[in-house]
């Protein structure tokens, strides 16, 4: 196991419930495509719930040891529910897709159709774009605001790389050393009686799409070392 917070036998009953929230998701968006139609308005927010149920499932297996191969079905599931569920408003679900598909090498009609539901920049903000821009660098910003004040130092992790790597490094172990676990909100990836782990996704992906070496950052406690380095 890559984090031994719990115990394995915890984690298995997690995992079994994570497999039945993604079965009866994928159940309850099948009766409302069969009764409403594919347009029907709420079938975005199915999609998204299938999305966090994959995605929850994903954070724990990797929490539990598992390799890229056993990772990557889940992240495939992942990236479709939720470019499926994105309206283009939400700031957080685009930076962990940006993620994901940086993290797995993934760039498919799902990821395309995320980048130009995004081009008209309703409510995008200046690290999302960002993030979109590691994925397609024709991408112009224009956003100016951030959605967090955290959000700060990750923006300027991503204009330091372009001068000096080696500060680069040092400003993103800060933030995940130092901030990152205070921007989690409650109950996101660990509810009560439901810990599946806490890692820093954003920084890994930050890592390999800038190139930085990130020997320094193996030993933080929330930087998933593995995941930065699962296509190299």
């Amino acid at each position: 196991m890559r984090d031994e917070t719990k115990s394995l036998d915890f984690y298995n009953d997690i995992l079994g419930m994570d497999n039945h929230f993604i079965e009866s998701s994928e159940k309850r968006l099948k009766m409302v495509i069969d009764l409403k139609g594919p347009e029907f308005e709420t079938i975005p927010f199915c999609y998204r719930c299938i999305a966090d149920n994959y995605f929850h499932r994903f954070y724990l297996s990797y929490t539990m040891g598992m390799s890229y191969e056993e990772l990557l079905p889940d992240v495939n599931k992942y990236i479709e529910n939720a470019c499926n569920g994105w309206t283009g408003k939400n700031y957080e679900e685009l930076v962990r897709i940006c993620s994901m598909s940086i993290l797995f090498n993934i760039r498919n009609e799902y990821i395309e159709n995320m980048i130009k539901k995004a081009e008209p920049r309703l409510n995008t903000l200046v690290y999302g774009e960002l993030f979109i821009k590691l994925l397609e660098p024709s991408w112009e910003i224009k956003a100016t605001e951030l959605y967090r004040i955290t959000d700060k130092s990750l923006v300027e992790v991503i204009q330091l790389a372009r001068s000096d790597k080696t500060a680069t490094v040092q400003r993103l172990k800060k933030f995940v050393d130092k901030q990152w676990f205070k921007t989690l909100h409650e109950g996101v990836i660990s509810q009560e009686g439901c810990y599946r782990g806490f890692w820093c996704i954003e920084a890994a992906a930050l890592v390999k799409a800038l190139k930085l070496d990130d020997t320094e950052l193996k030993a933080c406690k929330y930087y998933p070392y593995d995941m930065a380095h699962f296509c190299d």
